[in-house]
């Protein structure tokens, strides 16, 4: 009788002394990710700050005392990820700025280039067009290369699991790829409105284009109306995406 109390002494003591040890562990991450939560929005929020100058690239240090272990590599790798992305982001707006793309519907511009059959207008879309793909597609590569960059992290198995996880769901929380598919509808739209000017008779009145065709004036102003609301959306976007940064600082 004695030999089975001590048996079921040492399994309590083993039982207590094993959730005493998850409770430990369980503390100690907890104070760990609030490390880590803390260090990823200071330097999110600084990465942010300077992808908003085009001019020059991001130096945001990855490495940070605070984190260690597992903490320090998901640091580095979603930081470096955030980054690549920003720069790759910048690299393609400053391939439209170069494409004159902001210029496309002004009517100065336009009309001087109808004088030589809109070689102009015709190259800036051709050059936006494989601009927007390029970036298309090393976007989509860079979200499967880091996917599978993730699934091979020297991390715990969950928080491999929960990384990856993240990761697919960033597409549809990401307000970047908002943004994109946003402009590829302008780009659609810029599309259809440049056929009704090549197509349609027109003179320049002021900052007003004046078809002699009423279903040309018809056409031509729902795609405006169209292009003005899709510019909206993306400045509400913009306007959200420095109010979230703000409120963090």
């Amino acid at each position: 009788m004695r030999r089975i109390f001590l048996i079921l002494g040492l399994s309590v003591v083993l039982v207590f002394g094993l959730l005493f040890y998850q409770y430990q562990l369980q503390q100690r991450e907890a104070a760990e990710l609030q490390v880590y939560q803390a260090v990823m929005q200071e330097k999110m929020t600084l990465i942010y700050q300077q992808a908003q100058d085009w001019s020059k690239p991001i130096h945001v240090p990855i490495q940070d005392q605070r984190l260690q272990d597992d903490y320090q590599i998901i640091a580095n790798f979603v930081l470096t990820q955030v980054i690549q992305n920003a720069e790759a982001r910048n690299a393609y707006l400053r391939a439209l700025e170069a494409a004159q793309w902001p210029r496309f519907l002004q009517i100065e511009r336009l009309d001087q280039d109808r004088q030589h059959n809109f070689r102009e207008t015709e190259q800036m879309l051709k050059q936006v067009h494989a601009i927007t793909e390029r970036y298309q597609q090393q976007s989509q590569l860079r979200e499967q290369q880091a996917l599978e960059q993730a699934k091979a992290l020297p991390i715990k198995a969950r928080f491999r699991k929960q990384l990856a996880q993240s990761l697919r769901e960033s597409h549809e929380s990401d307000q970047t790829y908002a943004l994109f598919a946003l402009e590829l509808q302008v780009l659609t739209k810029a599309d259809a409105m440049f056929d009704i000017l090549k197509r349609d008779k027109w003179v320049r009145k002021n900052k007003t284009f004046m078809f002699e065709n009423a279903q040309a004036v018809k056409q031509f102003n729902a795609l405006y109306k169209d292009v003005l609301s899709l510019n909206a959306q993306m400045e509400r976007i913009k306007k959200q995406n420095i109010q979230a940064v703000e409120q963090k600082l």
